[in-house]
């Protein structure tokens, strides 16, 4: 699945739900997608009263069962994508890179139209189990706060 795609589903079920979920995605518009300044967030989140960020928005991101900001490494991750078409990132398993950039792939295709009509990819090597589970993660970034489910296919 493109994110092309992903974006036309995601407006496709926009059309058919409730204004909950539209009033959600209306909220995505425009947004950052992490505020790196602590108290520049802060005061973001009380104004806004919490949708400073993207990622506040969908819910931030859990490992252990515990939500977890964006650590510092991230940015760094972040700001080398920004500066190159194309990063190859070489680590170990738990730093939270697949979900970094899983949201900010959601987050580009959602914030405003400038990558209309684009498409993104995700190399996992031979493994067609991870390609999945990462389209299915993807996916999940939504249920918890816009109760946005995908068919699983």
């Amino acid at each position: 699945m493109t994110f092309k795609e992903l974006q036309k589903i995601i407006h496709y079920r926009q059309s058919e739900s409730n204004s909950d979920q539209t009033t959600f995605f209306d909220r995505l518009k425009d947004k950052p997608f992490w505020i790196w300044n602590v108290e520049q967030h802060k005061a973001e989140d009380i104004r806004t009263k919490g949708d400073c960020c993207f990622n506040h928005i969908i819910c931030l991101p859990v490992k252990s069962n515990i939500e977890r900001p964006l650590y510092p490494y991230q940015k760094i991750v972040l700001d080398t994508l920004d500066k190159h078409k194309h990063v190859f990132i070489k680590k170990s398993t738990g730093l939270g890179i697949s979900e970094l950039f899983l949201r900010y792939m959601a987050w580009l295709c959602l914030k405003d139209n400038s990558l209309s009509g684009s498409q993104m990819c995700l190399v996992t090597g031979p493994r067609i189990d991870l390609a999945i589970n990462l389209i299915d993660r993807m996916k999940r970034l939504f249920e918890p706060k816009a109760g946005i489910y995908f068919d699983r296919q």
